[in-house]
């Protein structure tokens, strides 16, 4: 672990914050999450999208550049249209290393706001940073190589949700199609 440089971001729904106040999250701990990367922190401005509605990857740094796909037609039309802010922060009290995720960074303090940016469409927002080169934005049906056209990348994914007690019932609901596939892998599992 280690201290961050700064500045970094926080993107919010919620717009006209002077303090970002710490969250209890699925890691269970009460931080402030951030990210290094402004791309990144626009697109968790929604809280309405996860893992089952888009792949995403990356933190941001010329070696690593954030690529961001919808996984299925019109998904990022729903997630993100949606307006909120983009926050800047001093970085000197988040630290990376702590949930995984090279391109996250955490705070163990409420941390108040350097700067706010208002943004009107979060998806109309993500068009213009991959224009700009700051995210690699893959638009249903167009992928990276790399990454199964029928989604299948999620059913190990989701069976550790499932494992971990995480209710995976959307899952089912939005890729009906690989419930069998998802039924086979845990059969192979166990044996």
């Amino acid at each position: 672990m280690k201290e961050t440089i700064s500045p970094i971001y926080h993107g919010s729904i919620h717009q006209g914050l002077k303090i970002i106040k710490r969250n209890k999250s699925t890691h269970g701990k009460s931080w402030v999450y951030a990210g290094i990367s402004k791309a990144i922190s626009t697109i968790f401005i929604s809280h309405k999208g996860s893992d089952l509605y888009y792949y995403l990857s990356g933190d941001g740094t010329e070696n690593n550049p954030v690529i961001l796909v919808e996984r299925k037609e019109n998904m990022f039309k729903n997630i993100f249209n949606v307006s909120g802010s983009l926050y800047t922060l001093n970085g000197k009290n988040f630290i990376s290393g702590k949930t995984g995720w090279s391109a996250e960074v955490v705070s163990e303090s409420d941390e108040n706001v350097l700067h706010e940016e208002h943004i009107d469409n979060v998806f109309e927002k993500l068009k213009e940073l991959n224009e700009s080169g700051e995210l690699k934005l893959y638009l249903y049906p167009n992928r990276p190589s790399f990454l199964p056209k029928d989604n299948s990348d999620l059913v190990p994914k989701v069976i550790r949700w499932k494992n971990r007690g995480i209710n995976i019932d959307q899952f089912f609901k939005l890729y009906p199609e690989l419930k069998e596939q998802y039924l086979n892998m845990i059969k192979e599992n166990e044996q």
